[in-house]
């Protein structure tokens, strides 16, 4: 008898050792979808630069996609594409060159218009620092990024133009 108990302990632990080395060389079968593979979010990615590339306002309303999940990929792939190109690419230029510059003049004007008439180093009291708006298009995306840009710009060319009127003797 208690061979008999031996014989079926050491068969059912042979049996579990084998189940469990089997369902160890089980590969996991994944069945969602990239993002990136989804030919809604490719179509959706691809109208989006091309808006953005040729200036014209997100509009990511597409009824061509009737489900719910298609029309999300659609909007996600719009938005990516639209960000990517959108955020930084305005008639040639980035949205960044363009404040940057903007404010550099500004500043730059008001920092040798100061320095002329006598008024002490002020870079950030002009209505120019503080509007930091000069050239922003609301396709440009975030205001603020675009005024935050705006001002380093503007206090650097106030510097330089604050200085220009200096002459050493």
């Amino acid at each position: 008898m208690r061979l008999m108990r031996a014989m079926l302990l050491g068969m059912s632990l042979l049996g579990a050792s084998a189940t469990w080395a089997a369902a160890q060389s089980v590969v996991a079968v994944q069945w969602y979808q990239d993002e990136d593979d989804r030919q809604a979010f490719r179509e959706g990615y691809r109208q989006g630069r091309w808006d953005a590339q040729h200036g014209r306002r997100a509009d990511w309303d597409d009824n061509r996609w009737r489900e719910t999940d298609d029309r999300r990929w659609y909007r996600e792939g719009y938005l990516r594409g639209y960000r990517e190109v959108g955020n930084y690419y305005y008639d040639g230029r980035s949205y960044a060159e363009s404040a940057r510059r903007f404010g550099y003049e500004d500043g730059y004007n008001d920092g040798r218009r100061d320095r002329h008439t006598g008024h002490s180093f002020r870079p950030t009291h002009d209505d120019h620092y503080e509007d930091g708006d000069r050239g922003y298009d609301r396709r440009f995306g975030n205001k603020s990024y675009y005024k935050h840009v705006y001002r380093e710009g503007y206090r650097q060319g106030y510097e330089r133009g604050y200085n220009s009127g200096w002459r050493s003797y």
